[in-house]
């Protein structure tokens, strides 16, 4: 019985080391980016790493131009130095040019359509020429694809971005009830720079974006709070001078009404946020001045979240997904609707935030 067993495992160590490959004979497809290229072509860019020791450079980017996804990876096997293998790549750039003018889904569909791919990766809109950021070099930081995919989760976790992967992406694309964004990538001085929100409409394409500046509001929306989520507010009226508060969203209580009135779609959103107060620029006894502070900074909030809110109509799209909510309690209405986007674009939507200092920090 015991040689019975000895022979079995022996024969399954042999077929195990027979399909063994080594990771310095495969090309790991960590990064691909995808531009407009010449004569309607689609240029590719595939980034992988390097694991030679005689190598001199840590990465690989291997460039084609052809006519589909496929038809491009079919062409970089020519160059790769080992099998390429895709199934771990962890982000998936497109440049912002390509994006206006192309339905997204008709470049993508190998990437879901595809066991072996990965639908876990990043996806990213790049602001330039694609070939700005695959061929930059980051002396202090590591390879390229992880700095891309460090960048982009710092940022989302500051709130000056957001964070969609390939899934995310197809998901919002595909309901009717929204439409979907994605984080913004730049090259700056030689530098990557994560900031603002790039917005999709039902068609996939790119129609506009929300700057860094409005990004903490958006996550707002979202109901995107923790990690705390930082404000810096000019607040008049609390003294004779414009001041400048600063403050930590901790916590938030949301409410989402959406009702159906006249013909068309209204939300009443509701926001109670609990803030921490960390750094004012006027000295004025904060506890006395509570309530006040507390009107000011709600009313600051509810200008920079109306704001937001008409752009996004402005550009008939949704990607908070009020539409979710309005499927939710008002289907009758929204079944009804042929165009979500340009209903959401007509509907009447009331944001009133309020706002409680909880600590006013260790001053106090």
């Amino acid at each position: 019985m015991r040689r019975h067993i000895y022979f079995v495992l022996c024969f399954l160590l042999t077929v195990g080391c027979s399909m063994q490959t080594r990771l310095d004979e495969l090309t790991l497809v960590l990064t691909v980016g995808l531009d407009e290229g010449k004569n309607g072509n689609l240029l590719v860019y595939s980034v992988s790493p390097v694991f030679n020791k005689e190598a001199k450079n840590i990465y690989e980017v291997i460039r084609t131009s052809g006519l589909t996804l496929r038809d491009n990876r079919f062409k970089a096997n020519a160059f790769a130095s080992g099998k390429m293998v895709g199934g771990k790549t962890q982000n998936i750039i497109i440049s912002k040019n390509l994006a206006k003018k192309y339905d997204m889904f008709s470049y993508l569909d190998v990437l879901y359509r595809d066991p072996k791919n990965s639908t876990t990766a990043n996806f990213i809109v790049f602001d330039g020429p694609l070939k700005k950021l695959m061929y930059i070099r980051l002396g202090d930081k590591p390879r390229l694809s992880v700095a891309i995919r460090d960048v982009i989760l710092t940022a989302h976790t500051s709130k000056q971005t957001t964070k969609v992967n390939m899934l995310d992406f197809r998901r919002s694309a595909s309901d009717r009830a929204q439409t979907p964004f994605a984080p913004i990538l730049k090259v700056q001085k030689g530098d990557l720079v994560a900031g603002g929100i790039a917005l999709f409409n039902k068609q996939r394409k790119y129609v506009g974006f929300l700057s860094q500046k409005e990004s903490p509001y958006f996550a707002i929306l979202q109901k995107n709070i923790k990690p705390a989520t930082s404000l810096t507010l000019a607040i008049k009226g609390l003294t004779k001078q414009k001041e400048y508060v600063s403050i930590s969203i901790e916590k938030g209580d949301f409410s989402y009404k959406p009702s159906f009135q006249n013909g068309m779609f209204r939300f009443d959103v509701h926001i109670h946020l609990g803030a921490i107060l960390t750094e004012t620029t006027t000295h004025i006894d904060m506890k006395k001045e509570k309530k006040k502070l507390e009107q000011l900074l709600a009313k600051e909030i509810q200008k920079q979240l109306e704001a937001i809110v008409k752009k996004m109509q402005t550009y008939e799209v949704d990607p908070i997904g009020f539409g979710l909510y309005a499927r939710a309690y008002e289907y009758k209405h929204f079944k009804k609707q042929k165009s979500w986007p340009k209903a959401f674009a007509k509907a009447e939507i009331n944001i009133r935030p309020t706002v409680e200092i909880i600590s006013y920090g260790v001053l106090q």
